[in-house]
């Protein structure tokens, strides 16, 4: 292991660590299956192969919706990088495409590896703390994009989702810690995050009022047989009484 190698699992609280033991800064070991992140779509077939074995589905047939879900995953190692970075740390975080590796496992993203002085110096303002982050998942998105007729949308919303919840249980540095969120969602369509979740008033008894709905559902009904909705899809407001009954989302 390099000597320079740090696991983002240390900067965390207890809370947060389990996100982060798999990021580093520097390489942590020589792994074979660390590819350059600009690769990703070379690795198509291994990326649907995997989603096709946790959910089924055909990997042509049901692409746009497995990838999506592949991207939760890939998600669930970028943005707590990121955000923890930015609010625990208070630093930027180099997270370009150029500069970062991804370890695959079977298709799965398992680790990411950045520079190891990937992080920046300080700063107050939320704009450049978070440019890398944003650009970042930007340079996914387009290559997710590109391997199936999937949404850039849909993506994005997949990590808003995600971002939203981070910002609420991740402490910060700052005393204003609303800026974060006030910046990463603030609205215009020129921003791809603008408002992921909105508080909705369901028509139906059998969901919470306010409801908390994404802005845009991430397709995983798509795949035969995922009949069951996520606790914030905004399908849920629209179905009737008797097909909410049948949701595990209901009373979450």
């Amino acid at each position: 292991m390099s000597p320079q190698a740090r696991s983002f699992a240390e900067f965390a609280p207890l809370e947060l660590a389990p996100y982060l033991q798999n990021v580093w800064l520097g390489t942590p070991d020589d792994d074979a299956a660390r590819i350059p992140l600009t690769s990703l779509s070379d690795h198509r077939d291994a990326m649907l192969a995997a989603m096709t074995a946790l959910y089924g589905g055909d990997a042509e047939l049901h692409a746009r919706a497995l990838l999506s879900q592949w991207s939760k995953y890939y998600f669930g190692l970028a943005a707590p990088a990121g955000v923890a970075a930015a609010r625990l740390l208070g630093r930027p975080l180099d997270m370009s495409a150029e500069r970062t590796f991804v370890v695959l496992k079977q298709g799965m993203p398992a680790a990411l590896h950045f520079d190891a002085d990937a992080l920046q110096a300080v700063d107050a303002d939320p704009a450049r703390r978070y440019a890398s982050l944003v650009a970042h998942l930007d340079s996914v998105i387009g290559m997710m994009a590109g391997m199936a007729k999937i949404a850039p949308r849909v993506l994005w919303s997949n990590a808003g989702n995600l971002l939203d919840y981070l910002l609420a249980n991740c402490p910060s540095i700052f005393d204003d810690a609303d800026i974060d969120a006030a910046w990463l969602f603030r609205s215009g369509d020129a921003n791809p995050l603008r408002t992921p979740l909105r508080d909705a008033t369901p028509r139906s008894p059998l969901l919470p009022n306010p409801f908390r709905a994404r802005r845009v559902c991430c397709v995983r009904y798509e795949i035969p047989g995922e009949t069951q909705l996520c606790a914030s899809c905004p399908l849920l407001l629209t179905m009737r009484d008797d097909e909410l009954a049948l949701q595990d989302a209901v009373g979450r």
